[in-house]
């Protein structure tokens, strides 16, 4: 658990006591929110599934990926597990003081993962994963640590563009654009506005949405070329849940966009799945 609020997951000892728990959490609509998407489903994890996907999300098509604050884990598109990484962060930079994972990315068979090492934050890291076993490949890239004064909470892939982003988890004024080939710095681009508490970010259609912990719980859209921000849906979830990770896939249900969150009482994750209001 990071020092920053209640940003950051579930702890072992609570996610014992889920059984406790009857899970469904309901959203509120607001007349006034954003509302290019709309909910179509959910489905709640419990006991160790809640603590193992707490954090972050990714797809290849085929496979969700789900992180930790110390972990990895790969399930079957209706959630069975497949492989479980529990103590995935590389000793080099666990020795560093990293100690949390954020949301992750997949691109080209890897995983893209953020890790830091609250509360220093003055190591952050992408680390690369191999999809199918997660292990460590053995590549990792140092970031600046000027442009990551609040730790790496998520990294999104941009295989078009041939970049990777991340940016200040709070206060967010701007996105760091890394090369795709080396993760070599190649500039930022402001925002048309100041956004807080950015949890996890993705490309979609060209655009990268970015999942905000505030008060509404908003979803961003943002063009990476010119830094224009769009409130695209304000999620009003329950008082005290924390917005975390999101990823993109076409589901049965009509649902494109996947947002994970924590439940007030932290002692579950709602996996809520969302599907755009036009075409």
């Amino acid at each position: 658990m990071r020092r920053r609020s209640v940003r950051r997951g579930l702890s072992a000892a609570t996610s014992v006591l889920c059984g406790a728990v009857l899970a469904v959490a309901l959203t509120a609509s607001p007349a006034l929110a954003a509302t290019e998407w709309k909910q179509t489903s959910s489905k709640t994890f419990l006991f160790l599934d809640a603590l193992q996907r707490s954090q972050g999300v990714a797809t290849d098509g085929q496979n969700w990926f789900f992180s930790w604050q110390n972990g990895l884990q790969r399930t079957t598109l209706d959630g069975s597990k497949i492989v479980d990484r529990p103590f995935a962060i590389p000793k080099q930079i666990a020795d560093l003081g990293g100690n949390h994972i954020g949301d992750i990315d997949y691109y080209n068979g890897k995983i893209y993962a953020p890790i830091e090492d609250g509360s220093a934050y003055q190591h952050p890291f992408i680390a690369l994963f191999d999809a199918k076993t997660l292990e460590f490949t053995g590549t990792a890239y140092a970031l600046p640590q000027n442009l990551h004064t609040q730790g790496v909470p998520w990294v999104a892939v941009d295989p078009a563009r041939g970049y990777v982003y991340t940016a200040e988890w709070n206060n967010t004024t701007a996105l760091n654009v890394f090369s795709l080939a080396d993760l070599s710095f190649v500039k930022r681009v402001p925002l048309s506005s100041t956004v807080s508490r950015i949890q996890g970010a993705k490309i979609y259609q060209g655009k990268l949405y970015a999942a905000a912990d505030n008060d509404v719980k908003s979803i961003y859209r943002i063009d990476p070329d010119t830094g224009t921000l769009t409130d695209v849906l304000d999620r009003n979830l329950p008082s005290g849940t924390e917005a975390e990770g999101l990823a993109f896939l076409p589901t049965p249900d009509g649902a494109v966009m996947h947002t994970l969150d924590v439940a007030p009482s932290r002692l579950w994750v709602n996996f809520r799945n969302y599907q755009p209001t036009t075409g």
